[in-house]
């Protein structure tokens, strides 16, 4: 049986959360005899790494010279580690706020674990809700990724700059870590793609409003033109990459060249398989079918090619182009299918640097994650594939570490089963 074959292939085993308790904290580790990659371009074929006090203390050759006392041990023969995944963009509220919070919540935030998510950005979701679920993971009542909030400004929809800066400097007084999913302009292509004047004025000021403030401006411009409309009004975080129409090497040197940042996306327009249903129909990302309900769709999903190709181009030409999945459901059939789509046109050495260091920068988090560096948060993943063989690797986790927390641990079931496949979706 093919890598790809297996990692699709439904384990025996129900998985399970084998973690520190629940508001626990921050652990000593160590992982010895693994190979470990510690950043795009490095690889330590085998070693070890060292967690003290919920950061990381040493990644060393061979094996470990000293370990904190109590520390946790880990015997990493055989598999890889990695620094936890970043989702720069991804609903993370679904259905009623109150009724996700009570219900699904932990569920949710269990899958992005396993998925290997250690930080995610929400995507412009319900703000009150957002931010409870923050505090609900940050207490310890769920066990989840490090959350950070987007709220929401619908720049396009507000009658004037003075209402746009109210609005900002409303959401950020009740918590808001950025800005997020800013529609520029509110109607998509192919309908239009040319901002009107006041939807450029509300932009502009928006975008100057959060700089004052020092928090991220995120921009949803979906086509060429519009995109670089906004980085001509000052955008430096760019949510999607463009799915209507192609990009040229000139227009992603414009991007480039003023320092703005884009997060991939690239699985918009890709159909998705045995997700919404077991029957080997193509659905789009929300369920409906693929192609003829790709949101505001220019037919036969071509998005599926705009997003990919748009993305190598960005990324060629000095754009630092991070991760994301901007979707709903289960969190690690979402990994699956954004690395699926991006290694149509990236190598696995491209995707440890987007989803790791590219992520983090986005997020302005390039001090704390994205590598295992020295110095940064004790996020790491443990592998049973190696990810430089092939995408599906990255789908293997074993354990998941946040913050020097064990927050995921499923070796015990690698005693009857080699390999942990990608587990098979629930349909809800």
């Amino acid at each position: 049986m093919s890598k790809t074959t297996n990692l699709f292939v439904t384990t025996a085993a129900v998985l399970t959360c084998v973690a520190a308790p629940v508001g626990a904290m921050a652990q000593n580790l160590i992982v010895s005899n693994a190979r470990i990659i510690v950043g795009p371009g490095r690889v330590i074929e085998n070693g070890n790494i060292v967690l003290r006090d919920g950061r990381i203390a040493a990644v060393e050759a061979g094996p470990a010279k000293a370990a904190p006392a109590g520390a946790v041990r880990i015997d990493g023969a055989g598999m890889t580690v990695i620094a936890g995944y970043i989702d720069d963009h991804r609903h993370l509220i679904q259905g009623p706020p109150d009724k996700f919070l009570a219900e699904t919540a932990p569920r949710r935030m269990r899958e992005l674990l396993e998925a290997g998510i250690t930080t995610v950005q929400s995507g412009g979701d319900n703000d009150a809700a957002v931010l409870e679920l923050k505090r609900r993971v940050e207490s310890g009542t769920i066990k989840g990724p490090r959350i950070v909030t987007s709220a929401r400004v619908a720049t396009a929809e507000m009658k004037d700059e003075e209402e746009v800066r109210a609005a900002i400097r409303r959401v950020i007084a009740a918590g808001a870590d950025s800005i997020a999913e800013v529609h520029y302009p509110i109607t998509e292509p192919p309908q239009k793609n040319v901002p009107t004047e006041k939807e450029s004025r509300n932009l502009a000021a928006g975008i100057d409003e959060a700089r004052k403030a020092g928090i991220a401006f995120q921009v949803h411009a979906s086509a060429v033109p519009p995109m670089l409309a906004a980085v001509k009004l000052g955008a430096r975080k760019l949510v999607h990459t463009p799915h209507f129409g192609w990009m040229t090497d000139a227009e992603a040197k414009t991007v480039s060249a003023s320092g703005a940042q884009v997060s991939s996306c690239t699985g918009f327009g890709a159909p998705v398989f045995d997700v919404f249903n077991r029957d080997n129909k193509p659905n789009f990302r929300d369920g409906k079918p693929w192609p003829e309900q790709v949101l505001d769709g220019e037919g036969r999903g071509r998005e599926a090619g705009y997003k990919p190709v748009n993305g190598r181009t960005l990324f060629d030409n000095g754009v630092d182009f991070g991760f994301c999945t901007d979707t709903t459901y289960y969190a690690p059939a979402a990994l699956a299918h954004e690395l699926r789509v991006l290694s149509l046109v990236f190598s696995p050495y491209d995707m440890i640097k987007i989803l790791g260091p590219n992520s983090a920068d986005f997020l302005d988090k390039q001090k704390d994650i994205g590598t295992l560096e020295v110095g940064k948060m004790g996020d790491l993943l443990v592998l049973t594939g190696n990810p430089l063989d092939g995408w599906w690797n990255f789908n293997t986790a074993v354990v998941v570490v946040k913050g020097g927390q064990v927050m995921v641990d499923k070796r015990a079931q690698l005693k009857t089963v080699k390999v942990l496949p990608y587990q098979r979706p629930p349909i809800d």
